[in-house]
């Protein structure tokens, strides 16, 4: 960080640190910040532990494609009272960092390496407010290769990742993104391929086609797929723009070239439900899992969950999933105390 940002985000740490009151509950603190990237205000929630709870370290949050932060809030309070603070934002085109509700699904000019960015500048956020904290990296679906794209580049500031409904490994994504391209070229940055959508996306709830849903994918439980079909700040397509940077993202999440690996020793887990259609099946999952090990890391590990779909913190067995992160984060830092 520059001192500039730095002073800034010390600022923010303490700002927050003086409006959570000293409550027997978590408490979460929501605010904007300037993307280092382009200045783009990104949107950010940062939660505490209850007064009468220690404080053992962070968890910051990087959620998918076509959700927002608050999606997270119900698993952020479960951390919380189990000692993590947490952060989460909302990636640039989502949530709250947009200037306007047409920029949905619009990475803008920094692109999927200004996400990555973020993802740096609100963890600093973070590290200032908790220092000397084990810090820890969650990822899901897209935010999956985020995750996987800042490690490529940042694996110094974490001690854990976890990689949750990876997408696997697209042969086509270069076409994809050279397509998207053309879109973009043709018809503008915010214009919404609908043959795009469907490439991407239009086999995914083929197995569930009896559900009512075509969204049912996402989750067996259909409460949730309800509330993500009514929600606006789900229920929309990406733009050219977004489908552009999300191609070059898996292919830069997914090289092992370039890898900046300071930390072989890093602890790496992948998790994702067995019926979700994002892994496409358990040979292309591994395979995910075998890149990582290519890139130098000799920690990876992973698990399935059957009969679970995408998104398996959402799931009617939540809690299992819940439970076995969390007890992959005490043995964590369990570890990391020994050292």
């Amino acid at each position: 960080m520059n001192t500039i940002t730095k002073q800034f985000v010390l600022l923010l740490a303490i700002a927050a640190t003086a409006l959570f009151p000293n409550k027997a509950h978590a408490e979460r603190f929501e605010f904007s910040i300037p993307s280092a990237a382009d200045s783009l205000p990104i949107s950010v929630c940062i939660a505490t532990p209850p007064q009468n709870v220690e404080t053992k370290a962070v968890v910051q949050l990087v959620h998918g494609m076509c959700e927002h932060k608050e999606r997270y809030y119900p698993f952020m309070d479960f951390l919380t009272q189990n000692g993590y603070a947490c952060i989460i934002h909302d990636h640039r085109g989502h949530g709250g960092s947009v200037q306007s509700t047409d920029d949905l699904g619009y990475f803008y000019e920094a692109g999927y390496l200004g996400m990555i960015d973020d993802v740096l500048t609100v963890g600093n956020i973070a590290r200032e407010k908790f220092p000397q904290k084990p810090f820890f990296l969650f990822g899901h679906s897209m935010g999956s290769m985020v995750v996987r794209a800042y490690t490529k580049r940042y694996d110094n500031t974490i001690d854990g990742l976890i990689v949750c409904g990876s997408p696997s490994y697209n042969a086509g994504a270069a076409i994809g993104e050279s397509l998207a391209a053309n879109y973009a070229k043709k018809h503008g940055g915010h214009y919404r391929p609908v043959k795009l959508q469907k490439l991407s996306f239009g086999s995914f709830n083929k197995k569930f086609k009896e559900e009512a849903s075509p969204n049912a994918w996402i989750c067996s439980d259909p409460e949730i797929v309800a509330a993500y079909d009514a929600n606006p700040l789900c229920n929309y397509q990406f733009t050219a723009n977004g489908f552009e940077n999300l191609f070059a993202l898996m292919q830069d999440a997914y090289s092992t070239k370039k890898w900046n690996n300071t930390h072989p020793a890093l602890p790496i887990w992948f998790i994702s439900g067995e019926d979700d259609p994002c892994l496409i099946n358990t040979g292309k999952f591994k395979q995910a899992v075998k890149r990582m090990e290519k890139a130098g890391y000799t920690d990876v590990t992973y698990k399935l969950y059957p009969d679970m779909r995408h998104e398996i913190l959402n799931e009617k067995d939540k809690e299992i999933v819940w439970n076995d992160i969390l007890n992959h984060l005490n043995e964590w830092l369990n570890a990391e105390s020994k050292q």
